[in-house]
Formats: structure tokens, C-alpha cells, sequence
């Protein structure tokens, strides 16, 4: 085993620092609003954290490198992606290179004599990092990995920024569509200040649109309908739900009649929150028409031509009209259901509890809104979105409206993207993700003793470079599976790194420890004897025992791995 020295312990402390460094850059960069902010950062973290004295930062612009930032030093040039150069290698092969000899490599055409040995990184899609050196050898594998990490910091900077740019682009291409539509968008804040008024029509404004713009609705409306508008935005604010009413507004002389619903809007960051106001004139509507008329004719366009399955029921829960989306999403034609009791159709067995819960709600006056399983005719399950309102008039309730919405698909996505987050997509085991959560969880749980075994896959790189990718994927599966198979029910087995397992063992000692670590030993033997491999399948492994409170899962975590690479060395 090879002795660590002291400028061994000291390199790797360094390494340590820089680490810590770069992570801080990480978040200084999601400060930063623009490319030229990102460049000059990661310019300068290459040059002074990195110590690369030379340094190119090339962007591709029409197939061809061009540089956007580099050292005072450093030859700046323009090449196709297509001609043979170490930045084009690294830009269409999208991996790394350290050139320890770069006047002699064969790719490294028309470099100047000042420059000796060099690295190069790919910058995803947008380009190539170089550093040069003005000696052969300069650049270390340790080098790579930080500049790597580095880069990588940069082009997720870069993909925020650029993102951000889309994003107001189409915000002001939205604000451009918007005011071109005849309704009135009014956007406010919970305390009811206009904050922007989108119209193409402002004879039903109560004023000029640039006198509305930072003044709150209760100096703007009559009382009765300001206070309504304060209400209903607290209400979509905190609730995040749509509302509405309609009103009546003197404007210029003349009554009007307006409906307005209240949308809340928010960015995916969960700030600047507002309420988006939508507002349309229905006076002609309200004087033309009868209101009892106007609201058979609205109700029947609704319920015939909704996208939703929609079911009319009296007090008792009773059938009086399905629409055909109901028809088509349940399999029922209205006269199997008329006069009969909907839940007796539709409530799967594991489900009537909750679906009676619901039904009573309903018949009470209250509002329901659910995600819930419902079955068809045919007696297949499908998820839904179910609404259900009481309908009422001035002598109490008269019915019950229903709604459905088909989310079979949205929840399986859902449940699919809920594995993703926690999975290895190789090998299926847990990811890194997960295993912290689970170090997390079961650091205060207090289940003792606690093991945790850290494996490396031995010489999967060599697997890698000398076979493919693809082979050294094979190994990784192999390994997981027999990881998996060693392991209980109860343990937790993750892929945490590219070669790197992890398994926390609850309540296991270290007798039992060992014990584990044999039987994966002889069910890698056993494994290698059944199968044609171009090199024995072999895993390093470390672990430690949590006794008690006296240290945590991390450290435990740390003392493992190191006997991970103590057994790894050994070999």
C-alpha cells in the first residue's frame, strides 16, 4: 500500500479549499444576469483559484470557434468545427483531453512555441475551455477534475441566463398579443394596486390607462365593487384558485356590465406572485337577453360541449343528464343511469368510503374539488380530477353539477417522474439523491448498530477506454444486480458515483457486516465463474458501524469510503 506523505495530505487539502471555492462561485453565479458577467468570473477563477496562467474561453458562432473571453496572452483565432484541432475534437466528441506534449500532438496544428502542454474541456453545446502551459507535463489529472467542475458551473450559468433571455422575450411577446385581445387584462397585487393594464380597447376603462397604472381599486371603483375586488384577490392569492363575479359600472354616463375573473400567476421560483384580472363587457348580453334564457343557453353550451364529463344529479345523488363526454370517459349511455344513484356505478370497492364522504359534502351545499379512482362500465379503473357543486337558487338547493376530468395519464407521468428522482437510470438501484435523503432520516432514527458499506467498481475505466462505454455499463448492471440480490429487504442499495455503490444496513453489527461483505464476495466469484467477461468483475469494498449517537451517518459515511480506498489500494 502506498504511504500518504505530508504533501500528499497537503494537495489534497488544497483540492479541499478549491472545491469549497468553486462551489462558492456556483452560487455567485446565480447572481449574475448576463453572459459577459458569467465569462469574466470564470476567466478569472481559472487564472487565479486554478493558477492556469493561459486560458480560452471559445463559443461556436456560426461552425466556427470564436472567442469570447481569454487570457491577455492567448492567441485568439477562428476555426471551423470541422477542422482538425484539439478544440474541435473536444467540442464533437464532448470529453476532455490533457496534451502533455502539445508542439508535437498531431491535432495541435499552428499552435504558437510559447505553448507546451495544454487541456481542453467542452462547454455543452456552446463551445470549449483550453488552458495552456508554457511546459511539457504542466497540467495534472487533478487539474482536469477541478477545471471540469468549474465548467460545469459555467455552462449551467449560462444555461439559466440564456433561458431567462427566452423567457423575456416571450413575456414581451405575450404583453404584445395581449393587448390585441378584446378583453381587458388588468394585473394586480393582493392589496388590489394596478400594476398593468392590457387592452386594445379603452372606452371601457374608467379612466386613461396611464392614470390607472399604481393606483389601488379603492380609489378607482365604487365601493361595493372595490371591496369585492379586494376580497376575491386575497382569496386567489392565498388560495391559488381562479374566482369571479360579474358587476355593474357607470362609465362615461353609461351602464355597463362586466364579468371578471380573478387568475393567480406565479413564476416557477414561487416569487412575484400577482393576480391576473380578466375582464369582459357583457352588456349587450345582460340587456338582450333573458336572464333565466341566457342562463339555460350558457349552461346547455357548457354542458354539451365541455372537454370534461359532466353529470347533472338531483339532492339524492340521482341521474337527470350525463353529456357525451361522460358517455364516452364512463361507458354509460345516459337512459342505463337515469333516475339511478351515480355512486352505485361509478365507486370502485376500495374507494365507496371516500365517494360517500364526497356525496354527502355535496348534498350539504358544499363544494368539492378531488383527485380520486373511479371505475367504467367495462370495470377498468381511471384516475380523475372531480369536481362536484351544489346548484342553488334563492328557495335553497335544487341539484348537484359534477364535473370529471381524465388524469390517468398525468399520474402515471407523475409516478414515472417520481421514480426518476430517486432511481439510477442504469441499474435501477437507488440514486445519490435518495441515499442522502435516507442518511438524513435514519441519522435520528436511532435503529443502532447502522452499517454502511461503500463498493468501487475496480478498473472500470480501463473497461471503458479499452471496450466502450457500453461494456462498462455492463459492468455496472452486473454489479447492482448482485448487489442487490446480497442485500435484504430492509437495506437501502445505491449507485451514489459513476463506479461507486453505497448500502446502509440497519441495525446491523459488525459481525454481520463481514458477514455481508462475504457473501457479495462469493456471489461476485460465483458470478464470474458463469459468465464470458473480458475481465473478472471486482469490487473494492469499505465499511464502518454506528454503535450509537456518538458520531453521525456522514462521518460514518467518510470512515467507510476511506477503508474503501485503504482495501482498493491494496489490490
Amino acid at each position: 500500500m502506498k504511504e500518504i506523505t505530508i504533501e500528499d495530505k497537503a494537495e489534497k487539502k488544497g483540492t479541499e479549499k478549491i472545491i469549497k471555492e468553486l462551489h462558492q462561485i456556483a452560487l455567485d453565479f446565480k447572481e449574475l444576469e448576463t453572459e459577459k458577467e458569467i465569462l469574466e468570473i470564470t476567466l478569472k477563477a481559472a487564472e487565479n483559484l486554478l493558477n492556469f496562467n493561459l486560458c480560452n474561453i471559445l463559443f461556436v458562432k456560426e461552425e466556427k470557434f470564436v472567442s469570447a473571453a481569454s487570457s491577455s496572452e492567448f492567441e485568439e483565432e477562428k476555426r471551423s468545427i470541422s477542422d482538425t484541432s484539439i478544440a474541435a475534437k473536444t467540442y464533437n466528441e464532448k470529453r476532455s483531453f490533457i496534451i502533455d506534449d502539445l508542439q508535437n500532438h498531431p491535432e495541435a496544428l499552428s499552435v504558437k512555441s510559447i505553448y507546451k502542454s495544454a487541456l481542453s474541456i467542452p462547454i455543452g453545446r456552446y463551445g470549449v475551455f483550453q488552458a495552456a502551459a508554457p511546459d511539457k507535463n504542466s497540467f495534472t489529472e487533478n487539474d482536469l477534475e477541478l477545471a471540469e467542475i468549474l465548467i460545469s458551473h459555467f455552462t449551467a450559468a449560462l444555461d439559466r441566463v440564456y433561458a431567462q433571455d427566452k423567457i423575456t422575450e416571450q413575456k414581451k411577446y405575450l404583453s404584445t398579443v395581449l393587448k390585441a385581445i378584446p378583453e381587458i387584462i388588468i394585473l394586480l397585487d393582493k392589496e388590489g394596486n394596478y400594476l398593468n393594464i392590457l387592452t386594445s380597447d379603452s372606452d371601457d376603462l374608467v379612466d386613461a390607462r396611464d392614470k390607472l397604472i399604481g393606483k389601488n381599486v379603492k380609489n378607482i371603483l365604487p365601493k361595493n365593487i372595490a371591496d369585492k375586488y379586494l376580497k376575491y384577490c386575497k382569496m386567489v392569492y392565498q388560495e391559488e384558485k381562479q374566482k369571479s363575479f360579474d358587476y355593474r359600472l357607470n362609465i362615461k354616463g353609461q351602464e355597463k356590465y362586466f364579468d371578471v375573473i380573478f387568475s393567480p400567476l406565479t413564476s416557477k421560483e414561487k416569487k412575484d406572485k400577482i393576480i391576473v384580472s380578466t375582464i369582459r363587457n357583457i352588456t349587450e348580453l345582460k340587456i338582450n337577453e333573458n336572464q333565466l334564457k341566457e342562463q339555460k343557453i350558457y349552461f346547455e353550451q357548457l354542458f354539451n360541449n365541455s372537454t370534461e364529463a359532466i353529470v347533472l344529479l338531483d339532492n339524492d345523488f340521482r341521474v337527470l343528464k350525463i353529456n357525451k363526454k361522460f358517455e364516452s370517459l364512463f361507458g354509460f349511455k345516459e337512459s342505463e343511469l337515469l333516475n339511478k344513484n351515480l355512486d352505485d356505478f361509478l365507486l370502485p370497492d376500495d374507494f365507496i368510503k371516500k365517494g360517500r364522504e364526497y356525496t354527502k359534502k355535496v348534498k350539504n351545499g358544499e363544494k368539492i374539488e378531488a383527485e380520486s379512482i373511479r371505475k367504467t362500465k367495462s370495470g377498468g379503473k381511471i384516475n380523475v380530477y372531480l369536481q362536484g357543486f351544489p346548484i342553488k337558487l334563492v328557495d335553497g338547493q335544487i341539484g348537484i353539477y359534477a364535473l370529471y376530468k381524465d388524469i390517468t395519464e398525468r399520474k402515471k407521468k407523475e409516478k414515472q417522474i417520481q421514480y426518476l428522482s430517486f432511481h439510477d437510470e442504469i441499474t435501477g438501484l437507488y440514486n445519490r439523491r435518495y441515499f442522502e435523503n435516507e442518511l438524513n432520516r435514519l441519522n435520528s432514527s436511532r435503529k443502532y448498530p447502522i452499517t454502511i458499506v461503500i463498493g468501487d467498481l475496480d478498473e472500470l475505466k480501463m473497461v471503458n477506454d479499452t471496450y466502450g462505454h457500453k461494456k462498462g455499463d455492463e459492468y455496472i448492471i452486473n454489479a447492482a444486480d448482485i448487489l442487490k440480490s446480497t442485500a435484504r429487504a430492509e437495506d437501502v442499495v445505491s449507485r451514489i458515483g459513476g463506479d461507486e455503490f453505497a448500502v446502509i444496513l440497519p441495525t446491523t453489527n459488525q459481525k454481520e457486516a463481514e458477514s455481508f461483505c462475504q457473501r457479495l464476495q462469493q456471489n461476485i466469484n460465483e458470478f464470474n465463474k458463469g459468465e464470458k467477461l473480458v475481465k473478472p468483475l471486482s469490487i473494492s469494498l469499505g465499511f464502518e458501524v454506528m454503535e450509537d449517537s456518538s458520531q453521525s451517518l456522514r462521518e460514518v459515511f467518510n470512515k467507510a469510503d476511506q477503508k474503501m480506498y485503504i482495501n482498493k489500494g491494496r489490490k
